[in-house]
């Protein structure tokens, strides 16, 4: 909304000023002042252009702006958009720049888990930044799964990013405790699987319906490493501008493509793939 209002005051601004040129151009083509062969010579004080508006003048022009803007508000729409295109690919362009600038730490494991048929050679990565309790999260579940089964090109980059609901943080963390446990994808669908909120009892239920021992991943949240990496994945998501989850961020690693889907497209994200592995080569 911010943006749209600045899109719409500098429409306004531009339209004022574009009516105080006409103004300003009407009055010179009005002014029948006799030039002689003195005219070539310096202007005197009182010929000298004047730069400012009278009151009478400025009221002249916002009546102008303000009649023109009446019989087109088509003008006022145009602007909106052609500056919120604008703005949306700088946004774009930067968040690009920031994934470029920060990729190994996108896909260091150590701020969530890495996933592939054999990520070790992979030449793209997938990085998800997801909520448990996000309805297209779960319904991106089956793709991503399928990716780190069966594409040894690719590698999955699971980045925890509570957001939804108080309880996501708990699952996020004992999501991650999983790790040591050498569980985390069996724990980490098995949420994404499951209907309903995400209680504390629930969650503990899901961690042992997959063989977890529950009181190791609790004394491993004590710790506070964990909290710590989810504040991390927060700050980064803020700093990449993404405030919702699912978002897809698809890299090849030699640096040559970076993009990113927000929300779930699974025709997108493959497409996606795909062309960051042609830049791959």
């Amino acid at each position: 909304m911010l943006k749209v209002k600045t899109a719409i005051g500098a429409a306004l601004a531009g339209a004022f000023v574009l009516g105080a040129i006409v103004v300003g151009f009407s009055s010179a083509q009005t002014d029948n002042t006799p030039r002689d062969e003195a005219a070539s010579h310096a202007p005197r004080e009182s010929e000298k252009l004047e730069t400012s508006f009278s009151d009478l003048q400025e009221d002249e022009i916002r009546d102008l702006v303000r009649a023109y803007l009446l019989d087109n508000p088509e003008v006022i729409i145009e602007a909106v958009n052609v500056y919120s295109t604008r703005e949306r690919a700088a946004d774009e362009a930067r968040t690009r720049q920031l994934v470029s600038e920060n990729l190994n730490l996108l896909t260091d494991p150590a701020f969530g888990y890495v996933a592939g048929k054999n990520p070790q050679q992979a030449k793209v990565a997938v990085i998800e930044l997801f909520d448990y309790h996000c309805g297209y999260c779960k319904r991106a579940a089956g793709l991503v799964q399928e990716i780190t089964k069966t594409d040894s090109d690719v590698k999955v980059v699971f980045r925890e990013l509570p957001l939804l609901r108080k309880e996501s943080e708990y699952a996020a963390e004992m999501a991650l405790a999983a790790r040591e446990q050498g569980k985390f994808l069996e724990f980490h669908f098995a949420m994404l699987n499951s209907s309903g909120v995400l209680t504390k009892e629930r969650v503990q239920k899901i961690a042992r319906d997959n063989g977890l021992d529950v009181a190791k991943m609790e004394a491993e949240i004590e710790k506070g490493e964990i909290v710590s990496i989810i504040t991390e994945n927060h700050q980064l998501a803020g700093a990449l501008g993404i405030d919702y989850t699912p978002a897809f961020i698809i890299a090849s690693l030699n640096g040559e493509f970076v993009d990113f889907v927000p929300g779930f497209d699974e025709d997108l994200v493959k497409e996606k793939i795909k062309q960051a592995k042609e830049a791959a080569g």
